[in-house]
């Protein structure tokens, strides 16, 4: 897919977050995935203030990557206008944060930051990145991912999850900013503890791994969003492959790269895999996977385009760092294939943006966030918030 693809690509995404724009109430709500892409039709799933708010961003998100590619001002200031929301979390609601506080303020107060420079956008991220360092356990090397920190009675007082190696981007950010090691230190213990125990030896990932015995959960690999445990999720190998694309990025560790290049290369073998199986005879060689690697006999095969649109980000950020076009090569093909009408929304009256996204035959926030990202990393060398 060409440069300019990519930024005509682009734009044809605009429409969509105008719906959102027009939309979305403030302070902003959880949203959960639809499969029409109306986000907005139906009542907020959360309201910001709940743990288990972790999608928004990727709305706002999405603002900040038009005002990049058009510099129009409304799509910053719409932005902005969700900042006393973001930053009464942080200090009326501390506690009620997981892990994705590095989802929620990256592509928030990072982002913000860096396309204005105003102050209390980096205030706002250092807090944030405090809070996510106050969930990582010394003991076991790992960033609980959810839970209150002060409920140890249930079985995530123990858990972690292949999710976090994209939230560890901001704790990054504060170590550059504080020059405080332990921001960066925290990360890569967090990083290297992964790789351990995420990785299985036949080089295929798990979604999540108890590392310390709570509620009645054994030590051990842990299933919440593949098909099950022993599975291999194939939005979890997304976020591996990007998270370690970023790690090598802020640290310049080699076998961060090194773990990059070998998931990236085992997400395209079992792409190449799959596309023999679901389509035979006729492979198109899309490289958009299905939800699961790993799915028993009988099972739907749906696709996941949220772990393609994440794929190709990895991709290019493994590009960037060893300069192998093959990577480049790739995700030009998944945005070739997400820019089709198989997979782009023929409905521009709504919010949602990629179908086919979760391997439930939904529109979500993070997939059609990822692959606006894409696009601009593709067409006009953006180098992300992360």
């Amino acid at each position: 897919m060409e440069q300019s693809q990519c930024r005509a690509a682009f734009d044809r995404c605009l429409p969509y977050l105008e719906n959102t724009m027009s939309k979305m109430p403030n302070p902003p709500s959880e949203y959960a995935a639809c499969g029409d892409g109306y986000y907005f039709r139906n009542p907020a799933y959360l309201p910001f203030s709940h743990i288990g708010t972790w999608m928004v961003s990727f709305f706002t998100g999405e603002g900040l990557l038009a005002w990049r590619r058009t510099g129009e001002e409304r799509y910053l200031k719409w932005a902005e206008s969700f900042a006393e929301a973001y930053r009464r979390k942080l200090t009326d609601t501390p506690e009620d944060t997981m892990h994705d506080v590095g989802f929620l303020y990256v592509l928030y107060a990072v982002g913000l930051y860096r396309e204005t420079g105003k102050e209390p956008y980096r205030e706002m991220a250092v807090k944030a990145a405090e809070i996510l360092l106050g969930r990582f356990d010394p003991a076991a090397g790992f960033i609980r991912a959810w839970g209150r920190t002060d409920v140890k009675e249930h079985h995530s007082a123990g858990l972690a999850i292949i999710d976090c190696m994209m939230n560890l981007s901001l704790l990054f950010f504060a170590w550059r900013e504080t020059g405080k090691e332990v921001f960066r230190e925290t990360a890569m213990r967090h990083a290297d503890r992964t790789a351990e125990c995420f990785i299985r030896p036949d080089g295929s990932v798990c979604h999540g791994y108890q590392y310390r015995e709570a509620g009645g959960v054994p030590v051990g690999e842990v299933n919440h969003c593949g098909f099950g445990k022993g599975s291999f999720w194939a939005r979890g190998l997304a976020w591996a492959v990007f998270g370690y694309g970023n790690c090598y990025r802020h640290t310049k560790k080699p076998m961060y790269l090194e773990l990059a290049r070998k998931l990236a290369d085992r997400f395209l073998e079992e792409t190449a895999a799959a596309e023999q199986t679901l389509c035979p005879g006729g492979r198109r060689d899309n490289l958009v996977p299905p939800w699961d690697f790993r799915l028993p006999e009988g099972a739907e095969k749906w696709r996941d385009s949220s772990a393609a649109a994440i794929a190709a980000c990895g991709f290019d950020e493994i590009f960037k760092a060893c300069g192998e076009n093959r990577y480049r090569e790739a995700g030009e093909r998944i945005l070739e294939a997400l820019s089709g009408p198989e997979y782009m929304n023929p409905d521009k009256n709504s919010s949602g943006i990629l179908l086919h996204s979760n391997g439930r035959e939904h529109c979500t926030s993070f997939g059609d966030y990822f692959y606006m990202e894409a696009l601009l990393r593709y067409g006009d060398g953006f180098e992300g918030y992360w």
